[in-house]
């Protein structure tokens, strides 16, 4: 199989990049920068995040994981566009190049986010419930409508909050606790979807070779769990306390709108992916985080 995967580079390419190449794959990475790689299935094509260059091949499947970090310095109106316009310039030369080559991929599997939801909902959610109304929201609305101009079959991974020990949130949320300054944020009662690493490669790979799973899929454990509980859950697998609340006044303080990250969250099912089959490695909370202490 040949696959092509736009932000290739970051946590989940590199580690997608390696479950695919280690079975005999090859991959072809979208950079901003010129690279060589020592292993021989990986290959890099430079491309400025719109335009796919001339050279590009026929792939089997188009993996789209561009996009400027959420988490990166404060959202202002300047920010805040490069935000959206980075994730919809990648999706649209993703779009493009599948339109017009010889031979379309068999899908297009173009990332969105849990942020779908809105910062804050209430109840639990699955993929038959529809968006929210904040900046979050709007982001993945239009992202995904972006996707859905492909002449081939799509899927929208909605990522909830990715654990892994080298990359993602998890290095940052432990951080405080060795210093015994973690714990919940806000009231700590909004939900925390959260997703190993492992099940992010794993369902992504499901879902190619997958022809039945197809339009937005929740990329999340099937037991969520609220911020609290995860802050306990995360100081307990460390040794420690949390003994920190960190209220949401002082968050918006210091974040500004972004803090949305932090004092809200999503309660959210895997309803699509479980009735396609999938079987998560990680369904609980508690072997993860032991997993990522090892």
């Amino acid at each position: 199989m040949n696959v092509l995967i736009t932000g290739g580079s970051g946590f989940i390419g590199t580690r997608l990049t390696a479950s695919l190449t280690a079975d005999g794959h090859q991959v072809s990475i979208l950079s901003r920068k010129a690279q060589k790689s020592d292993n021989r299935l990986v290959n890099y094509l430079e491309w400025d995040g719109k335009r796919f260059p001339l050279a590009t091949g026929i792939y089997d499947a188009v993996i789209n994981l561009a996009g400027a970090s959420l988490a990166k310095g404060r959202w202002t109106e300047s920010y805040k566009k490069t935000i959206l316009d980075s994730r919809l310039n990648a999706t649209r030369a993703c779009v493009e190049f599948i339109n017009r080559t010889n031979r379309p991929p068999r899908v297009f599997i173009s990332a969105s986010a849990i942020g779908y939801y809105g910062g804050f909902p209430q109840e639990v959610k699955s993929e038959a419930d529809g968006p929210g109304e904040d900046f979050l929201a709007e982001i993945c609305k239009q992202w995904e409508a972006a996707s859905q101009a492909a002449n081939c079959r799509v899927v929208n991974p909605r990522i909830g909050v990715v654990l892994g020990k080298d990359g993602g949130a998890y290095p940052q949320m432990v951080t405080p606790y060795k210093f015994w300054l973690g714990g919940r944020f806000a009231s700590g009662k909004q939900g925390f979807s959260w997703i190993h690493i492992d099940d992010i490669v794993k369902s992504i790979r499901f879902a190619i070779d997958n022809e039945s799973v197809e339009g937005p899929i929740n990329l999340v454990a099937p037991n969520w769990v609220d911020q609290a509980t995860f802050s306990e859950k995360l100081a307990h697998s460390l040794g420690v306390m949390d003994l920190m609340v960190v209220p949401k006044f002082a968050l918006k303080l210091i974040f500004g709108e972004k803090s949305v990250i932090l004092w809200g969250g999503q309660k959210v099912l895997p309803a699509k992916l479980e009735e396609a089959g999938y079987v998560f490695a990680y369904p609980e909370l508690e072997p993860a985080l032991r997993m990522l202490r090892k």
